[in-house]
């Protein structure tokens, strides 16, 4: 692809991988944060630095209901670290996703965090009361696409900001974003002075795979035989939320046949609000407009809509297969 000629300066510098103290891989489930975490790996990067975070969106794992995301995730995530033999911890805000579109003349929820020792450190619950009553503008400002800032990104800062270990040294932190998937990413910084840096402690923030194509995405995962998210086998070309907001028709039609409990249930907010997810109609609408993708593979439905994967799921090995959603356009974050 073409690269945008107004492409953001990088603001830091990359150190040599082995001066950093702690090196953070972002970890939501999908192909290239998964890629990130493989090519941390053969970069030589030591497990005993790395450590993978994932930001739960619909509140506490295990605590508060699922709503918006794949009910799978938490735990892909978690055979996955297991396979690979990395530590993964947990951030979220409390009450998730469902508890920030009901929101009325209330502070945004306190954050908390998974610490090695097993506590939970909590952040934040202390700012000015407001009322949001709506879901996330599907658009590319993170003001107004408030999901992607208040759930994911403000709540890892937070967790940096606040877990003890962190006071001090230098810290990596490594996301998937890549240039390919669009015009917005396309303009991103490889390296950033991340907001948490402070006189004490460095964090710098590395897109490591921001100029690969999908192809090396996949060749990657095949090569160490990781089986993808659920999602993936199902038709999904991106995996975000199960209900993203960004949905195509084929991906709400595709999501209502999967879970046609929660679809009306968030149709149900829509009608609430008076305010629509995207422009042009409902939900319903959306997915009238739409087919479903989903193949007829029970196993992989049952796997994408379970809460607790077996941990052999997470390596095919020799058995691997390219899933059906790869290099699919699907609706995805700007």
């Amino acid at each position: 692809m073409a690269l945008p000629t107004d492409i953001r300066a990088d603001t830091s510098e990359l150190l040599p991988l082995d001066q950093y103290d702690h090196v953070i891989v972002s970890f939501s489930g999908g192909k290239d944060s998964l890629a990130c975490i493989l090519y941390a790996l053969e970069l030589g990067i030591p497990k005993n630095k790395i450590e993978l975070w994932h930001q739960a969106v619909d509140g506490k794992p295990g605590v508060d209901p699922r709503f918006f995301d794949w009910p799978c995730t938490e735990s892909y995530c978690k055979v996955v670290a297991q396979a690979l033999g990395l530590p993964l911890k947990f951030q979220w805000r409390e009450g998730g996703f469902e508890r920030e579109i009901n929101k009325q003349d209330a502070p945004t929820a306190k954050i908390g965090f998974q610490m090695p020792d097993g506590s939970i450190g909590q952040a934040g619950g202390t700012g000015d009361p407001n009322t949001r009553l709506m879901f996330p503008a599907a658009v590319a400002d993170l003001r107004t696409r408030w999901c992607s800032a208040i759930l994911k990104i403000d709540v890892a800062t937070s967790a940096i900001n606040n877990d003890p270990r962190f006071k001090t040294g230098r810290i990596l932190e490594i996301t998937g974003e890549r240039r390919q998937e669009s015009n917005n990413r396309a303009r991103y910084a490889e390296v950033e002075k991340h907001k948490s840096t402070t006189q004490s402690r460095r964090v710098d923030q590395w897109r490591a795979i921001l100029d690969w194509p999908e192809e090396r995405v996949w060749e990657i995962i095949q090569r160490w035989g990781v089986r993808a998210h659920p999602a993936y086998h199902l038709g999904w070309g991106r995996v975000s939320c199960m209900f993203c907001i960004f949905g195509n028709p084929d991906q709400w039609a595709s999501t209502r046949a999967i879970d046609p409990r929660m679809f009306w249930r968030i149709l149900n907010y829509e009608r609430q609000f008076g305010r629509t997810i995207q422009q042009g109609g409902d939900i319903e609408h959306l997915a009238n407009k739409g087919k479903s993708y989903v193949p007829a593979d029970p196993w992989m439905v049952e796997m994408a809509m379970s809460h607790e994967l077996p941990q052999s799921y997470a390596m095919a090995g020799s058995a691997w297969t390219m899933p059906f959603g790869a290099f699919k356009r699907s609706g995805g974050p700007l």
